[in-house]
C-alpha cells in the first residue's frame, strides 16, 4: 500500500484542518470510490496517536527530570524550601 504525497497532502488537510461538511461529503465519496484512501486515513489517524503519545511522555520525562534537579540537588535547597512553605499555606 503506497501513498501518493497528493494523498497524503490530502488525508491530512482533512485530518488536521477544521474541514466543512461539503469537504467531509467529499471526502466519504473518495472513500467509495477509493477503498485503501479509508485505510490510509485510518493509519494515518494511528500515526498521528503514536506521536502525540510519545510527545507527552517525553515531555513527562523531562518534568520529571527537572522536577528531580530543583529539589533534590543541594544547590537548590533555598528555592525548594521557598515552594514548599508557598504550598504549605
Amino acid at each position: 500500500m503506497k501513498t501518493s504525497l497528493n494523498e497524503l497532502q490530502l488525508i491530512e488537510g482533512f485530518l488536521l484542518v477544521n474541514t466543512s461538511a461539503e469537504d467531509k461529503v467529499l471526502m466519504q465519496a473518495r472513500q467509495i470510490l477509493q477503498p485503501d484512501l479509508k485505510g490510509s486515513i485510518y493509519w494515518q489517524q494511528k500515526t498521528y496517536q503514536i506521536i502525540e503519545t510519545y510527545g507527552r511522555e517525553q515531555l513527562r520525562k523531562e518534568i520529571r527530570q527537572v522536577d528531580q534537579k530543583l529539589f533534590t540537588a543541594p544547590e537548590h535547597f533555598s528555592f525548594s524550601k521557598r515552594v514548599k512553605r508557598f504550598f504549605s499555606k
